[in-house]
């Protein structure tokens, strides 16, 4: 059994925690100044939450330590981990876009072992994609340990270089409101023909579904599929011509994903 300290639980951290508290048998403590009093109230005795790291006496006890924070808040709390006394064997974990390792490594022990991280919200269901990458300190048992918390949350995916997981970043961690995106402008273009809330949301969320489960069942690639779906001289082909038209939607696609991989860089560049 695992005793796990998970820093931060936002959206992402209280996505993991809600699984990790039904799927596992690890002992976890929160720290989250937000939604500590929810988190007690909602798991009661089986996790336990504090609004402060002031709050723990002993960071000794713990073998893994989970960031679950924004880049923008990591530099303050990190400031006082400087002072604290972990296990030898310790694994440092952060799921926080865009900082890198060696920005970490300024805060924590020397030779610490550290493991990146990016999720995405499907975790929430157990759907999620978790792309992973190591500094070159940690252990075959921590990688094991790291390897079956994530896989409780969806799949996983190691990483060799530390610089694809900002390409990940744009992708799969992202990737997720990039889908939201299109549901919601397919069933607002859709009500204009006129069958109700209701009933177009039902037929736009069962398309959408039926199509990923056709294409992930199948041996067809997308292009594939969308090439046989869309017969000369039919409906579908009049619908794709608009949206292909001067590539527009590739096009734009491809700078969302670009702009969120720079995002990611810039992120961690960034000291602060």
């Amino acid at each position: 059994m695992n005793k796990i300290l998970l820093i931060g639980c936002g959206h992402m951290g209280s996505a993991l925690l809600k699984t990790w508290s039904l799927k596992t048998k690890d002992q976890i403590v929160v720290i989250d100044p937000i939604h500590y009093r929810n988190i007690n109230k909602q798991f009661k005795k089986k996790i336990s939450a504090y609004n402060s790291l002031n709050q723990i006496k002993y960071f000794s006890s713990f073998n893994i330590i989970i960031f679950a924070i924004t880049p923008q808040i990591v530099k303050e709390v990190l400031t006082d981990f400087v002072s604290y006394k972990f296990k030898k064997n310790v694994v440092f974990v952060s799921i926080v876009a865009g900082k890198k390792i060696k920005f970490f490594n300024k805060f924590l022990p020397k030779n610490n072992q550290f493991i990146r991280v990016m999720p995405n919200m499907p975790a929430m269901i157990e759907q999620g994609m978790s792309c992973i990458v190591t500094n070159e300190n940690v252990s075959d048992s921590n990688k094991n340990k790291i390897e079956s918390l994530f896989s409780k949350v969806g799949k996983t995916l190691w990483l060799k270089k530390e610089i694809e997981i900002n390409k990940v970043t744009a992708i799969s961690g992202s990737g997720p409101g990039y889908v939201f995106l299109f549901i919601d402008a397919f069933e607002k273009a859709a009500m204009q023909l006129g069958l109700g809330t209701k009933n177009t949301k039902k037929l736009v969320n069962q398309t959408v579904f039926g199509s990923i489960n056709l294409l992930l069942k199948g041996e067809k690639s997308a292009q594939t599929l969308v090439s046989n779906i869309a017969i000369k001289g039919g409906t579908t082909e009049a619908a794709l011509n608009v949206l292909k038209k001067n590539d527009n939607f590739h096009k734009k696609l491809k700078k969302a994903i670009k702009a969120a991989f720079l995002r990611a860089n810039k992120l961690g560049n960034s000291n602060k």
